[in-house]
């Protein structure tokens, strides 16, 4: 999980797909590239097209063996930085500002000072014991002393938990000057992409769209969620702008808080199972259409209404509805979406980078990212 307040800084930079020119003699053409193709394949799927990014900063750090630097990207309306550490090697990136801890003042209680991070738009603010063995966030105290041995040399990692739910990486220095809040640790060396497609069956799945496209986008969708909605509606322009470039699979990932959206999920996959592609897909269009008439105690003769009229053999359909099986494999795609680290509806998977909600920006920029590679 991206800390929070950082992902919302990525959130609203941009950046185009062209190489960087500027960047720090201390850093190769090729080094410089590859981080900013590390870069874009983390977090281009939120951003839009139009914008620069560029590598600034590039040295040594304060810790022996760790370099520091920052990716600045440049918009219309502004830029922004997002600093980051990196070890020596270039294979652990840290995303996150390192503070130093000796720069915090005394308060008026005793042994606790003061700091902070800074963040967009702000600061985020630090207490921290005198002695160093002690952090106090959003009142946590969290004990330093426990802090384990990261990935990136010099740094020791701890985490707290942030409004009640999400988990935030904490690093201090081994010799406990320097804090950073920020990412967990990124392989700069490894494809994420390539192993969320791995871990994706695409077999016995509803597609549309060019059969062997550069470009999949694997949809992970509930029938009851109105961004859902949203989110079949930008479809047809999505296939129109890239035809013959992209191809859509649709799994299913009913939430637990939508009363109809299992039996849904069950009956479109009676309905694949029963009619191939056309069917279903005239199927999960009247159902998204339909939404707002389908009730939990109306959701079976709806069903049943849909399937007729698209032409299904209602008695086929009916037994389908039923079956163990039809639910198992709908519960083994809401296992899937899990462990890819799908946690909403909609969210589209193009070619493994998951761009979550109804956001054609954002899926468009995963679509172009996609397309640039190998070109």
């Amino acid at each position: 999980m991206k800390l929070k307040f950082l992902s919302s800084a990525l959130l609203i930079i941009t950046f185009i797909l062209a190489g960087s020119q500027a960047f720090s003699q201390q850093m190769s053409k090729e080094e410089n590239s590859r981080l900013q193709t590390f870069f874009k394949k983390n977090f281009g799927a939120n951003l839009s097209p139009d914008a620069v990014v560029e590598i600034n900063g590039f040295e040594e750090s304060s810790i022996k063996g760790v370099k520091k630097g920052a990716f600045v990207v440049k918009t219309s309306q502004g830029s922004q930085e997002v600093p980051f550490l990196i070890s020596q090697d270039g294979k652990f990136l840290l995303l996150g500002n390192m503070v130093d801890t000796s720069s915090f003042k005394e308060t008026p209680i005793k042994n606790i000072k003061q700091g902070a991070i800074p963040i967009p738009r702000g600061e985020f603010p630090i207490l921290m014991t005198t002695d160093g063995k002690f952090l106090i966030i959003n009142s946590d105290i969290i004990d330093i002393t426990k802090f384990k041995a990261s990935k990136l040399a010099g740094f020791k990692e701890g985490s707290f938990v942030m409004g009640g739910h999400q988990t935030i990486p904490v690093f201090v220095s081994d010799n406990g000057k320097y804090l950073v809040l920020g990412t967990e640790i990124m392989d700069t060396t490894v494809d994420p992409h390539k192993e969320i497609m791995e871990k994706i069956s695409l077999k016995d799945t509803p597609t549309k769209g060019t059969e062997n496209a550069k470009v999949v986008i694997v949809e992970y969708s509930d029938f009851q969620c109105p961004f859902c909605k949203r989110g079949k509606d930008m479809l047809p322009d999505i296939l129109k702008e890239y035809n013959g470039k992209v191809k859509i699979a649709y799994k299913q990932m009913p939430l637990r808080n939508h009363n109809w959206a299992m039996p849904a999920a069950i009956a479109a996959t009676c309905v694949y199972q029963e009619g191939g592609d056309s069917k279903f897909w005239a199927y999960h269009d009247l159902l998204f259409d339909n939404q707002k008439d389908i009730t939990l105690e109306n959701s079976n003769d709806k069903f049943n209404q849909y399937a007729k009229q698209i032409g299904l053999d209602t008695k086929k359909f009916d037994a389908c509805l039923k079956s163990d099986e039809v639910k198992a494999k709908v519960e083994s795609q809401m296992k899937e979406a899990s462990e890819i680290g799908v946690q909403s509806t909609p969210t589209f998977v193009v070619n493994g980078m998951l761009v979550p909600g109804a956001n054609p920006d954002g899926l468009k920029s995963a679509i172009e990212i996609q397309l640039s590679e190998g070109s």
